[in-house]
């Protein structure tokens, strides 16, 4: 019996990272009784909505076998944008329109870098990284804007029912996505060059412009991600992205997308935001250090990076039996 649970856990993508969701559950509730409020579940769910939004088209990258270290910055570029229009009164559809446009120019910018260029993506997005931040910097001038208008704050703190406006959109991404990679002949390019880019140059599929649209993808969700962030925080500065830099990361790898590239997929990355969401909402709630909060995580994803890699072994042995 435990030999077939075990072969079960290496042949599905999502059991291992379901299972740690349940014990980190478990855990979370012995922990502090306050975990299973009301409140604390629906700010858990606000918290969640808005890392996987930022983390959600980074899956299509890495699922490229690439990576992209440049949203949390992005998404603090397009916030400062935004900010900055609202205050000259400009409309907000045409805002979060201009915001997602920016998101676009830089997965662009990321696709030519590695998919034309052929930079390692380490190297091109972290480049990009520092280049949209010092344009944030030029932007805002050093300086933060606070109260944004009215309307606009919603989108990070508003209601729809009960459930927080961030989360319907992190479900709407949800879906898109998941149709996007599943059901459409770009999603099974992309999940091709992961799992085998020399297959995927010289087979029918466009391996340049499928990358470059993997990126865009990662732009796109940085900039809904940073438009969200702006309302939620009714404000805006250059590095109001620097506290997510490495959660967006781990919430991918967390959900079993491999660094490797050619395996996850977009539920993954919503349980691994879960996962993350509630560990450091625990953290927090029973007081650790904020020192010891970045140390947690990078043992985290020290530990799922090399389970992915284990259990992919496994796998191969598996598949040669």
């Amino acid at each position: 019996m435990m030999k077939r649970i075990g072969t079960y856990l290496l042949q599905s993508k999502y059991a291992i990272s379901v299972t740690v969701l349940i014990f980190v559950v478990l855990g979370a509730s012995l922990a502090t009784s306050s975990f299973l409020t009301g409140d604390n579940l629906i700010t858990v769910l606000r918290q969640t909505s808005v890392l996987f939004i930022l983390s959600s088209g980074l899956t299509a990258v890495v699922l490229t076998g690439g990576i992209d270290l440049s949203i949390n910055n992005s998404a603090a570029l397009v916030g400062c944008i935004v900010a900055q229009l609202l205050l000259l009164g400009v409309s907000i559809p045409v805002v979060i329109l201009a915001g997602i446009l920016v998101g676009v120019v830089i997965g662009i910018f990321n696709g030519l870098l590695v998919g034309i260029l052929k930079l390692p993506p380490f190297v091109a997005t972290y480049g990009t990284n520092m280049v949209v931040l010092g344009i944030s910097t030029i932007v805002m001038q050093g300086k933060v804007i606070y109260d944004l208008p009215r309307n606009f704050t919603p989108i990070g703190v508003g209601y729809v029912g009960i459930l927080p406006i961030p989360v319907i959109i992190a479900i709407v991404l949800t879906g898109v996505l998941y149709f996007v990679l599943q059901k459409t002949t770009l999603g099974r390019n992309i999940y091709m060059l992961g799992s085998n880019a020399y297959a995927a140059k010289y087979s029918a599929s466009r391996s340049v412009l499928d990358t470059v649209v993997a990126y865009v993808i990662c732009g796109v969700t940085a900039a809904i991600g940073g438009i969200v962030l702006t309302a939620r925080l009714n404000a805006a500065d250059a590095n109001m992205g620097n506290s997510y830099g490495l959660q967006i990361v781990a919430a991918v790898v967390m959900g079993g997308t491999s660094l490797l590239g050619g395996e996850g997929g977009i539920f993954g990355t919503v349980i691994g935001a879960l996962v993350l969401t509630i560990i450091m909402n625990v953290i927090n709630v029973i007081g650790v250090s904020s020192y010891l909060q970045s140390m947690a995580v990078g043992i985290v994803i020290i530990l799922m990076v090399w389970l992915d890699i284990f259990t992919r072994s496994k796998r191969e042995k598996l598949s040669r039996v």
